[in-house]
């Protein structure tokens, strides 16, 4: 209850953020011939198109809306593990704890008050989702196979990072099958090899036609400086540099336990290697949201194969495993996640709100440039991001003006703002957040 809490504070104080700028106008018409264009969505037409286009017009522009959608498909994340992990025949209590984990844990937060991050929570839940449908079935003996494509297609066009459940599943299976012959076998075996393939293809076309900064890099020296953001990036979480020897001792458990129930345990190492793996060499992802999946599945392994039996007996090692897990998930908040709490007191949302009411009260008659420039320079590098959203222009989009008038919004470097026929915004900076000093109107 005190985590719901605070989700819903957080909620209460955040606003568009970013990439919603730039996703809310771009995808909030639906565009069929660029769908399954992977260099227009990023490979992403579920999380991307479909989704801004539906909550776009479902919605409308309260930000608070798509927050609490998030939390909703959070919270079905959260059942479909407990459901997984009621399949493996786990205690229910510690199933229970298990799934929650995902819900509290760092790498979850940013995913409830940002709405771009929806490409993560929608993948994750359709990833649990196939992983469940068809650890159940196998244990039914009727595994759905049709269904199951069903599912994973849409988890494979939400983020390709989906390809940790085809994972899980593919070893769940062949262990599965070495211990009792499993009911169509062959035929499931083939469809997890043609949808790993599918999947592999995609992420190759998504990565021609992406950026540099998010092109597929096997090179040692990005190993390299990929291994040195991470390590930088997990450092700065509560427990600093000791965070190698929580991971050590976490592995160290998990791999003196792993016959407790390998069945589970290897599944979840192989999600954990590919979930990673994918972020490794993929490179050029900034946020502690993306780590959500591996992170969980470290946290499932150390459950998996030391909780149960631990639980029941009352043993000594209950409190270790309860430290281990606490650390885990608290250990490495990143910096810019908690702040989000605090959102409108920010130069995003309070200089944002500001500048968005000011333009609103300009009259105007014909279609018109606004250019904007700061009131004096300013050395506070942070503030960058917010004149490029203003630059773009994409901050304004979602404003209802009560007219027809277009209108462009550029920054002061802009050629078209040395024409005479701008309306000039100055801003400057009150305390922590940007404002609306001034507005010129042309002569």
């Amino acid at each position: 209850m005190l985590v719901l809490a605070a989700y819903v504070t957080i909620i209460s104080r955040s606003y568009f953020f970013q990439d919603d700028f730039e996703f809310w106008p771009h995808y909030s018409t639906l565009n069929l011939s660029e769908l399954f264009d992977p260099a227009v969505n990023f490979g992403r037409p579920v999380t991307r198109d479909l989704y801004f286009f539906l909550t776009s017009h479902l919605l409308g522009w309260d930000s608070s809306n798509y927050f609490y959608l998030n939390l909703v498909v959070i919270a079905g994340v959260c059942v479909l593990i407990y459901r997984t992990l009621r399949e493996f025949d786990l205690d229910p209590w510690i199933a229970a704890v298990a799934a929650m984990i995902y819900f509290y844990m760092p790498a979850t937060v940013p995913h409830a008050s940002w709405i771009s991050n929806s490409q993560h929570t929608i993948a994750h839940l359709f990833s649990f989702w196939f992983i469940f449908s068809t650890v159940r079935g196998i244990n039914a003996g009727n595994p759905r196979i049709v269904r199951a494509v069903l599912i994973y297609v849409l988890a494979m066009f939400s983020n390709v990072s989906s390809l940790f459940a085809l994972v899980f599943v593919g070893i769940h299976v062949a262990l599965r099958h070495c211990r009792a012959p499993v009911k169509r076998f062959v035929p499931l075996v083939t469809v997890i090899v043609l949808l790993i393939a599918c999947t592999l293809a995609w992420s190759l076309a998504i990565s021609h036609s992406a950026n540099v900064h998010y092109k597929l890099d096997l090179s040692l020296s990005h190993s390299i400086a990929r291994a040195r953001f991470y390590d930088g990036l997990l450092r700065e979480g509560m427990i600093g540099s000791w965070y190698r020897l929580l991971f050590a001792a976490i592995l160290a458990l998990t791999l003196a336990n792993v016959r407790r129930n390998y069945m589970l345990t290897l599944p979840l190492a192989g999600g954990f290697a590919t979930a990673f793996g994918m972020l490794f060499f993929l490179g050029a992802q900034r946020t502690l949201g993306y780590l959500a999946i591996p992170y969980l599945m470290l946290a499932l392994m150390l459950f998996s194969n030391f909780a149960a039996p631990v639980f029941r007996a009352r043993e000594r090692r209950t409190w270790v495993l309860s430290a281990l897990t606490v650390c885990l998930m608290f250990y490495s908040l990143e910096n810019g996640a908690p702040t989000r709490d605090n959102f409108m007191l920010s130069p995003y949302g309070a200089g944002i709100r500001d500048a968005q009411q000011a333009i609103k009260n300009v009259p105007i008659n014909k279609d018109t440039t606004f250019c904007f420039a700061p009131d004096r320079p300013s050395d506070n590098a942070s503030i960058a991001p917010f004149w490029t959203f203003l630059g773009h222009g994409n901050a304004f989009w979602l404003v209802d003006y009560g007219d027809n008038h277009k209108r462009r919004f550029f920054y002061y470097t802009d050629r078209e703002c040395s024409a005479s026929d701008v309306v000039r915004v100055t801003i400057g900076q009150r305390s922590s957040t940007l404002t609306v000093t001034g507005i010129t109107m042309p002569k």
